[in-house]
């Protein structure tokens, strides 16, 4: 079913923001500020909580120096 799906990428997504993120040495606050979203926001995805729009995955990969289908990747 698609719920599964989605329960998939979800975590995925998560994964890999809070990986980047690290990687980077960007804390929550500072990835959200520079990609000018609501810390919040960043703090819900990365708990799977939220599902974020096209335009805030093609911010968040921007800052992360990627592309947004690598956010999804497993």
């Amino acid at each position: 079913m698609w719920q599964s799906e989605l329960r998939e990428l979800q975590l995925v997504l998560s994964d890999n923001i809070r990986t980047l993120r690290g990687k980077h040495g960007l804390s929550q606050e500072r990835l959200a500020l520079e990609a000018g979203v609501d810390r919040t926001l960043v703090s819900k995805i990365e708990r799977t909580i939220a599902n974020p729009t096209l335009e805030v995955l093609t911010k968040l990969a921007f800052v992360l120096g990627v592309p947004v289908t690598r956010l999804l990747k497993n």
